[in-house]
């Protein structure tokens, strides 16, 4: 472990520059529409109504709201011709982006400070551990991170929002081609939801 740099000692803090402020907040949100394009999808594939997919789905993670998807066209045995494998791995892309500043400590280098996130989920990558398996949790890892990762984690949720309209899109196409693979959407008939008596 000695061949490693040693998790950096520095002040936690919470005041950072508009421009971060400002790119945080907009990670955030396109990753919030990532997670309902993807939840979308499975309403569309079941011909939910929105409040049936609230009710139903509930909030899984992006990669099981694409997995779902992805089952449901195998059922409705549709072939989508966009690479799963391509969308899978732009949605665990944009996930991971997204925990670091979602979870992520940000410190002040006490000397230069230059501004890091310390990360304590998951393991360091191999080409930094010699191969080693090293939890973040027990050897926190701090990287440099700065407007321009902000950006870059930004277009990586982007082009993964993208992928998702791609396959939205075999969505309505299969609905007009093949309307006999999907069922009619129901109306909402209690709009509120009230429970009746015995319900309560």
């Amino acid at each position: 472990m000695s061949e490693f740099v040693l998790p950096l000692e520095a002040e936690i803090v919470h005041d950072l520059p508009d421009e971060i402020t400002a790119l945080i907040g907009r990670v955030i949100l396109s990753y919030a529409k990532l997670e309902h394009s993807l939840a979308m999808l499975t309403t569309l594939l079941l011909q939910l109504n929105r409040a049936e997919a609230r009710i139903a789905l509930r909030t899984p993670r992006a990669s099981d709201r694409l997995e779902m998807a992805l089952d449901l066209f195998a059922i409705k045995d549709i072939q989508i011709q966009m690479d799963a494998s391509m969308l899978r791995e732009a949605i665990t892309k944009a996930s991971s982006e997204r925990d670091i500043l979602a979870h992520g400590l940000w410190l002040k280098h006490p000397k230069t400070s230059e501004l890091f996130i310390q990360i304590t989920r998951g393991t360091w990558p191999k080409d930094l551990s010699k191969g080693e398996r090293i939890s973040r949790v027990v050897y926190p890892q701090s990287i440099p991170y700065g407007a321009k990762n902000c950006e870059s984690a930004l277009e990586t949720i982007h082009k993964a929002l993208g992928l998702v309209d791609q396959l939205g899109a075999e969505i309505d196409g299969a609905l007009l081609a093949f309307p006999e693979k999907f069922r009619p959407p129901s109306p909402v008939l209690n709009p509120l939801g009230r429970r009746n008596q015995k319900g309560k």
